[in-house]
């Protein structure tokens, strides 16, 4: 069995275990922008989302062919797709949410030091789709980078904090 994961800290990436996918832009937009959202999403708003400027009908066709090459990729278990909705498949691993996931953890008090060891790569890994200047990405990655300082401040990472605040990324 395929295990996929997706990488929207920093840049974009898709995995099958070890191994970078290289797709299509479109094929990335739409990974991209579905793993953005942790719930189905119709995909005429998908349509509107991506292709904004296209007449619906253009952008339902741009849709099925978008979907219809990740067939020789081997990709249709990384989006799940129906009549209406699509999604990302049950088994693919986002690092952006396991981060958002643990960064909530970090409001319960548990700070524990298996927390700390695997909250702190995803935070020091960058910001949500950096680069990316898709007007979907913004509110989101304005969100995250939000989230991303608070949870170096409580974790104790001050230095840190302001080094990144600066643009800088640690690795």
């Amino acid at each position: 069995m395929n295990q996929y994961s997706v990488q929207l800290l920093s840049g974009f990436a898709v995995r099958n275990g070890d191994r970078t996918v290289i797709l299509p832009p479109a094929c990335r937009r739409l990974i991209a922008l579905t793993a953005l959202k942790r719930k189905p999403v119709h995909r005429l708003w998908v349509c509107a989302t991506l292709w904004p400027h296209v007449q619906t009908r253009k952008a339902v066709a741009n849709l099925r062919s978008t979907l219809w090459r990740l067939r020789p990729l081997g990709l249709e278990s990384v989006l799940c797709a129906d009549p209406q909705y699509l999604q990302l498949g049950s088994a693919v691993s986002v690092d952006w949410h396991r981060a958002v996931d643990l960064i909530e953890g970090l409001g319960d008090g548990g700070i524990t030091p298996q927390l700390v060891a695997e909250l702190l790569p995803l935070l020091r890994a960058g910001e949500l789709l950096d680069r990316w200047d898709e007007p979907w990405v913004a509110a989101e990655r304005s969100r995250y980078h939000v989230q991303r300082m608070t949870a170096l401040e409580t974790l104790g990472h001050g230095a840190e904090t302001r080094t990144l605040r600066d643009g800088e990324n640690l690795r």
